[in-house]
């Protein structure tokens, strides 16, 4: 039987912390429940669940629907979309059967790869390879979430670039819902024996826009700052989000616009965080005066959550006082900062 390969390459970088990682959690669950009702998926799509951050892991290798149980997805730093690629391949590779003289192999594999942000890798190698051996042979979707995805990036990899503002949880549902249909269509297409060309189902203009022109829709020069803290108490990770707002800085001489950002959320991360993040040290930091808000330890319940050691480390306290560094493991007496300090920040 000739198997329609479906691979969902999942962003699972902080920047994706909170609702937008929770929606694709619940919207894998909501997309198998779908097509195991559409007896063309049932009988032709294997489906593949890929998570990159820094770093690429195949989460579920490629099964049949009835086989196939939603993974937890994990979190990493970085975003290395070139690593996910090189990953994707390596996994067609290994797993799709092509055809020979002998029997048919499996049809066009269908990659959905979704991503909130900008590649922090260097991508030139994967996309060399991806353009030689395997983009005529994939059909391959990219989307890109929220309006700080690169869609420049995008478009060097895929023909098909949708972006997906996804500020609901009802529209993420919506998305989902689109996803599956384009599934369950690309299934009757290679079942009508179509298999070279690719059948997405209609877009839902509400939620969702195809990307023509990369010049006009590129996404505004805005970003993330995710500052990685530890817990503690239990030594485990977690995640600050904040997100950059302008904010004008007058005097009576003179006039400025200055960045800042706002703190809109603080994410609890577990221990095989370290395992997808980029192993690369991180040099980049930021003032603590440019970030809005205070955030406790949603680990452990400590009220301050931005502690930090000489070592460099960001971790939660109760208050002023001794404590142990999670990272260095030094014991430290913790007192009120008089003025901002700077923060190593994660990759996004």
């Amino acid at each position: 039987m000739r198997r329609l390969p479906v691979f969902l390459v999942v962003d699972v970088s902080e920047s994706m912390a909170g609702d937008n990682l929770r929606s694709l959690q619940e919207g894998m669950e909501r997309l198998i429940k779908t097509l195991r009702s559409d007896p063309y998926a049932l009988e032709t799509a294997y489906l593949s669940v890929i998570a990159f951050a820094g770093r690429a892991k195949t989460l579920s290798p490629l099964v049949e629907l009835v086989a196939f149980y939603p993974p937890r997805l994990p979190q990493g730093s970085g975003t290395s979309i070139g690593g996910a690629l090189e990953h994707l391949m390596d996994e067609i590779d290994r797993n799709i059967k092509r055809s020979s003289a002998e029997q048919k192999g499996d049809f066009k594999p269908l990659v959905f790869l979704m991503t909130d942000g900008k590649s922090t890798d260097d991508m030139n190698a994967a996309l060399s390879r991806w353009k030689r051996d395997y983009a005529s042979r994939v059909n391959l979707v990219a989307v890109g979430i929220g309006r700080h995805a690169d869609l420049q990036g995008l478009s060097n990899i895929a023909e098909n670039v949708l972006r997906i503002e996804a500020a609901t949880e009802q529209e993420f549902k919506r998305f989902i819902d689109w996803i599956s249909a384009s599934v369950s269509s690309q299934s009757r297409s290679v079942s009508a024996g179509e298999p070279s060309r690719v059948n997405l189902a209609k877009l839902d203009d509400s939620i969702m826009k195809k990307i023509d022109s990369i010049a006009q829709a590129t996404a505004v020069d805005e970003d993330f700052v995710i500052v990685i803290g530890k817990c503690q108490t239990n030594k485990l990770p977690y995640l600050m989000k904040f997100e950059k707002m302008q904010q004008d800085v007058s005097t009576r001489d003179f006039r400025v616009d200055a960045s800042v950002y706002n703190l809109i959320g603080v994410y609890a991360a577990e221990r095989d965080f370290e395992e997808l993040s980029d192993p690369r040290a991180n040099a980049r930091t930021i003032n603590t005066d440019a970030l809005l808000g205070a955030p406790g330890c949603p680990h452990c319940g400590a009220p301050i959550a931005f502690a930090m050691c000489g070592c460099g480390q960001v971790f939660c306290v109760k208050g002023q006082g001794m404590a142990t560094c999670p990272g260095c493991h030094c014991d430290i007496e913790m007192r009120q900062s008089e003025g901002g300090f700077d923060v190593t920040r994660g990759r996004g």
